[in-house]
């Protein structure tokens, strides 16, 4: 019997506001190590739906941790080095041990005190630790920035199509079967591309169900 494909999963999410005065911490997160992210099998996260799609392909996930906190300021200095070490820290346990892929859920709008693109510090740090070979599959919020240096380190994503938020999970299993289409078959080779539209869209217009945001959504998905 040929053995299950290995997939890495790893989260980190916080949406920050730069005009908030006040900073986030590192105790504002909620972390879940290994097993304990199995809590989210089932509900709507991007988690849930990855993990969702990883049983029905027969994928082995391998779980390291999750972070999660909600709208706040900048991270901390401190907290951020104290999270991206234990993030990092529980990441590199696990990448040398056979892994086929990787699945990292983000939200794309995070940003700490010395370190304005976490994501992208993640990202890079992850692609060492893997090697240049073993796709990396990301989720993001729909007003997550993708920043050249998250470009460079991944192999595809998925963004949520709705807002207010109602797609996690769904947005997750498209990201899981965009990495079983990686890992499965080896003559897939992405090109990912970035396009930036030079608009400013007031709150009613995000609404995807309503505004005008929702409407470019619908165009995309053509």
């Amino acid at each position: 019997m040929s053995k299950k494909p290995r997939i890495l999963v790893a989260e980190c999410m916080q949406e920050i506001s730069s005009f908030n005065p006040l900073q986030s911490e590192y105790a504002n997160f909620h972390i879940e190590h290994g097993a304990q992210m199995l809590v989210q099998k089932g509900i709507n996260t991007g988690l849930g739906g990855a993990l969702a799609v990883f049983d029905e392909v027969g994928f082995e996930p391998v779980l390291t941790i999750s972070a999660r906190a909600g709208s706040a300021g900048l991270l901390s200095r401190p907290g951020w080095n104290r999270l991206m070490g234990e993030v990092m820290e529980a990441i590199a346990a696990e990448a040398g041990s056979g892994i086929d892929g990787v699945y990292f859920s983000m939200h794309g709008a995070m940003g700490a005190d010395g370190e304005l693109d976490p994501e992208g510090y993640l990202l890079t740090e992850t692609r060492k630790l893997v090697g240049p070979d073993v796709p990396i599959v990301i989720t993001l919020d729909l007003h997550g920035i993708l920043t050249d240096r998250m470009l460079r380190q991944i192999d595809g994503l998925a963004i949520y199509h709705t807002y207010p938020h109602v797609d996690f999970a769904s947005t997750g299993a498209r990201a899981a079967r965009v990495l079983h289409r990686l890992v499965t078959d080896k003559r897939v080779r992405p090109t990912i591309a970035r396009v930036t539209i030079p608009a400013l869209v007031r709150g009613d217009e995000l609404i995807t169900k309503s505004g005008c945001y929702g409407s470019l959504i619908r165009e995309a998905r053509r």
